[in-house]
């Protein structure tokens, strides 16, 4: 009886795994040639608006516990860095920008054609999370009254 009550609480013990959650929501938008695309990241769904503003529909998708993990990792990796507000190099025209609006420390970084050692992290971030949104299945969502936050950069 005392080795069955053991099994069963090591084996309740094991199963209640904890969640992982996002350590931050925060808001990532690129976009290049006019195309914007909106991201926010809140808890294990990312909601999408493509061709912002012109949102007539919005999608979203949800991202696994690898992702969410993968998500952390960059979250820890930039938490303590100061960044400025905008990192953008007038020399060139057209190309790729984005941003990164951290919504529970208020902090918002734009990056417009600009690469150095500085940005690094947030250029792999970027990186990233638009290889997950060319593998996912985008599911239509017809509530259009959600807060991508300060767009204004773009």
């Amino acid at each position: 009886m005392r080795f069955l009550c053991l099994a069963f609480i090591l084996i309740f013990v094991s199963c209640k795994e904890e969640k992982v959650r996002l350590h931050e929501d925060f808001v990532f938008g690129y976009g290049g040639m006019q195309n914007l695309k909106l991201f926010k990241f809140t808890g294990d769904t990312v909601f999408v608006s493509p061709n912002y503003p012109a949102r007539v529909k919005a999608y979203f998708y949800l991202i696994d516990d690898y992702e969410k993990n993968k998500i952390n990792e960059f979250l820890d990796t930039i938490k303590g860095t100061n960044f400025e507000k905008e990192y953008i190099n007038d020399d060139v025209v057209d190309g790729l920008y984005y941003q990164f609006e951290f919504l529970k420390s208020k902090k918002r970084v734009y990056v417009q054609n600009f690469e150095s050692y500085e940005i690094k992290n947030l250029t792999e971030f970027a990186d990233y999370l638009i290889h997950i949104d060319r593998y996912k299945k985008e599911i239509e969502h017809y509530n259009l009254k959600i807060d991508f936050g300060n767009t204004a950069g773009f």
